[in-house]
């Protein structure tokens, strides 16, 4: 399984918000990632992916660190694989196989973008801002994101928001196929000079290449 599945979609527009008495609105929240989120130069944090999948009743969990930067630029790097792109081209190394699989950058509802999971809210989902919750030692808002078109692949989202640095610290989302992927960030670094040699791959001596561009 893809790590960069690391998955959901933000909202940077919405029309229909709900608020709590008294509390924030979930347009505040969200007008506040959106303002963080372009004043962003780059992150380094570390990931905790948890995937259930209801069918075989199978728990699989992943931890890394990811690195991003502005233009598309990011790295995934796990204990088993390496995920890396300079904004136009993705490598996926398989460190067990030996095994590079090259292809184009893209992102879809199944396989968001990094960026695109912990900034952007998609238009198509519906936020409610349910509550405040702590997750470790840090307070987070809470907001439930229900899909506009009833068909979609993602059935339910809840995101949990760090008003401390307006950024996502923790998603959790439900499919068409009942599959929950959760994802808990941590130890985040903001704007820190990244090399650009993280987001460069040159091709290990031996390895298998496949490349689907």
């Amino acid at each position: 399984m893809r790590v960069i599945i690391v998955i959901l979609l933000l909202i940077l527009f919405i029309s229909q918000l709900e608020a709590l008495p008294g509390s924030i609105t979930a347009k505040e929240i969200v007008s506040n990632v959106k303002k963080k989120y372009e004043q962003l130069q780059s992150l380094k944090a570390d990931f905790e992916q948890e995937y259930v999948w209801q069918l075989a009743g199978e728990t699989q969990t992943v931890k890394g660190t990811l690195y991003l930067r502005q233009g598309n630029n990011y790295r995934i790097e796990t204990d088993t694989q390496l995920i890396v792109t300079d904004g136009q081209t993705v490598w996926t190394y398989s460190k067990q196989n030996n095994q590079v699989i090259i292809d184009l950058l893209k992102s879809t509802e199944e396989n968001p973008l990094p960026k695109d999971l912990l900034f952007k809210y998609s238009e198509e989902f519906v936020p409610h801002l349910i509550g405040e919750e702590k997750l470790g030692d840090r307070k987070a808002y809470v907001l439930n994101l229900a899909p506009k078109d009833k068909e979609a692949f993602v059935k339910s989202m809840k995101i949990w928001v760090d008003p401390a640095a307006w950024l996502t610290i923790k998603i959790e989302q439900k499919d068409i196929n009942d599959n929950v992927n959760t994802y808990v960030v941590r130890n985040i670094q903001e704007n820190l000079k990244l090399d650009g040699s993280l987001f460069a791959f040159p091709i290990p001596e031996g390895a298998e290449v496949v490349d689907l561009r």
